[in-house]
């Protein structure tokens, strides 16, 4: 199990095996040493007295500040923050969780009270999976750990829709049957004598009154000063640091803050003019290019395009994500950690900016949609009608046509859930259609968040918060940890977080679906104004360039192995793709999610 993810962990290993109520413990630990290098971190670590151990994997931010003010009597052999947690819960028991500030996993055996906890961070960046099966309780920060237990675990079907729907397995769901994952911000505590577990949530994304009340000039204020605190207890480690650098406004103010750190590594992706040309965007190199000249940054580019997309490097990125993802973001990812491997082991994304500021064009359709409301039916609806049959994959401003079309289509067809609809990767009725068996799975995870009457962007945070940027951080934190490189995001720090969501809603973005006010308010005079009023250029890898071809499509798509299932509807996969290469459709995120079913499907079962 251990030997499985020592990508995660190369540089030391250790193991504790007890014996507790008859049953049979053991932990192992493949460790990336990133705060002391030295033999005192190395895990897992023991309490003194031998009542506690614990495994951890991420870094607590904080560990400092919180040895300082709780256990300053204790003499500490290292300085780990591992060391920091073990002893701070010896003191405080598990509500010590709530003081933490970071990313992590954790798990903790306390003999005391013959209980195991485990615990993941409030946003999920670092991952938790479990199963417990009679007299078993398993646990890894990996599916494949899991399965390398010799336990089977077929695939659970009941799952598909919702793959094909969200891309991924959304709350605490995978396609294993019986392995599931820890939620963010919850804990779990497993009784080993009894072999109950309980889970309970430790916090949640609510609003802070203070923040409510703060002026736009203050607000300003106060997010600059909370950026600059994530950003730099993120840069604490004993080993070089990077980032991820797109050029866009994000990773750019990441940037800003390390102008004069000049042994820090930004690495872009660089596509070619073909593939920017056919994907109708714009591309993130001469922006992150030209900043880098203009701030004496250390860039280095990696190509990222259609010759990267072959079925070798798909099934690569699929085995290290293990928790199926269809994401053409994990190609990009995995290729530049692959390269900042070289000089630095810890990298710095800009992921979360969009989901707490209303920067996806999910959020613009959202205020699109607010828009329509407030006039009658008869006047809106012929033009929701026009837009949803407009061809997606031809003619001009093609971005702009796949926008108006999603956009029409769930407005006119689904009111009551068109907001949860317009976040969604890809058309929902074509995603539901590759299944012969359909059912309201996916609709009833959407009217979960939407169907109230609650401020419908509130709605919308709290949806992408349990959902998109739980499979976002997913990629980050396997592609990184698959070149052993621990990913960080100041942006999902809990504070920046309770900020965004607290401020009113016209500080993040205007009426008419302007993106990002505050974020770009607050950085104008010190990001140039290319980079403010630059347009969204997506990370991932160009998938309608790489399927604008029928060959292609069917040199990595394989119809023999989707028509072996009698849940997949071949033919209407075949229709897919006709439309899709004729121009009709925008069809790439389902093909690719076929795809990369049948490649994970391979590797797994």
């Amino acid at each position: 199990m251990s030997k499985s993810m020592i990508h995660r962990g190369p540089d030391d290993f250790g193991e504790y095996t007890d014996v507790i109520s008859g049953k049979n413990i053991y932990f192992a630990h493949n460790r990336l040493s990133i705060i002391d290098l030295s033999v005192a971190g190395h895990q897992p670590m023991v309490t003194d007295d031998k009542q506690i151990a614990i495994l951890y994997n991420g870094e607590v931010y904080n560990f400092k500040q919180l040895r300082d003010k709780y256990i300053q009597e204790i003499k500490l052999k290292s300085r780990s923050d591992t060391e920091v947690i073990l002893y701070l819960y010896q003191k405080y028991g598990i509500e010590f969780v709530k003081e933490m500030n970071g990313d992590f996993a954790i798990a903790i055996l306390d003999k005391r009270i013959n209980k195991i906890y485990l615990i993941r961070d409030r946003f999920g960046v670092k991952p938790l999976y479990y199963t417990i099966r009679d007299n078993y309780f398993i646990f890894a920060s990996e599916i494949k750990a899991i399965l390398a237990s010799g336990e089977s675990f077929p695939l659970q079907t009941d799952n598909l829709q919702n793959y094909f729907v969200f891309k991924y397995s959304p709350l605490n769901e995978t396609l294993f049957t019986d392995i599931s994952r820890l939620e963010p911000a919850h804990y779990l505590e497993y009784d080993i004598p009894s072999g109950k577990a309980t889970i309970h949530c430790y916090w949640e994304l609510q609003k802070n009154v203070d923040f409510q009340k703060l002026s736009y000039h203050d607000a300003r204020f106060e997010l600059y000063n909370l950026l600059e605190d994530a950003i730099n207890i993120r840069l604490m480690a004993d080993v070089p640091v990077g980032t991820f650098f797109s050029g866009g406004i994000d990773s750019s103010i990441i940037a800003s803050f390390l102008r004069d750190m000049p042994q820090i590594t930004h690495y872009t992706a660089k596509k070619s003019l073909t593939d920017i040309k056919n994907e109708g965007t714009t591309a993130d190199y001469s922006y992150a290019l030209d900043l880098a000249r203009k701030w004496n940054l250390n860039l280095k580019s990696i190509d990222i395009g259609s010759q990267e997309a072959n079925s070798q490097l798909i099934g690569t990125t699929l085995y290290y994500s293990d928790d199926l993802i269809a994401d053409g973001s994990q190609i990009p990812s995995y290729l530049i950690t692959q390269e900042s491997k070289k000089t630095s082991t810890v990298m710095l994304s800009g992921m979360g900016a969009d989901e707490l500021f209303f920067g996806y064009k999910s959020h613009q359709l959202i205020a699109l949609s607010n828009l329509f409301d407030v006039f009658p039916q008869f006047m809106t609806h012929p033009f929701a009608k026009f837009f949803s049959r407009l061809d997606q994959g031809r003619g001009m401003f093609k971005p702009y046509r796949r926008h108006l079309h999603q956009f029409g289509k769930y407005y006119y067809s689904y009111p009551a859930l068109k907001c949860g609809l317009f976040g969604i990767v890809g058309d929902y009725e074509n995603a539901i259609s590759v299944l012969n068996n359909n059912n309201d799975t996916s609709f009833n995870i959407i009217k979960k968040y939407f169907n109230n009457t609650n401020d419908v962007f509130d709605n919308n945070s709290l949806f992408e918060k349990d959902n998109f940027l739980v499979k976002n951080l997913h990629y980050v934190d396997r592609m990184c940890m698959a070149n052993s490189v621990e990913g960080r995001v100041p942006f999902l720090d809990h504070r920046v977080a309770e900020f965004a969501f607290s401020i009113p809603r016209h500080y993040k973005i205007s009426e008419i679906g302007k993106t990002k006010l505050i974020l770009k308010d607050t950085f104008k005079n010190i990001l140039p104004q290319t980079i403010i009023q630059r347009r969204k250029a997506g990370f991932g890898m160009p998938l309608r360039s790489i399927f604008s071809s029928r060959d292609k499509v069917y040199q990595l798509l394989n119809r023999d192995f989707f028509s072996s299932f009698h849940f997949f509807s071949v033919n209407q996969i075949d229709k897919l793709i006709d439309n899709h290469i004729t121009g009709k459709e925008d069809n790439s995120a389902i093909i690719y999610a076929l795809i990369s079913f049948q490649e994970w499907y391979k590797l797994f079962f």
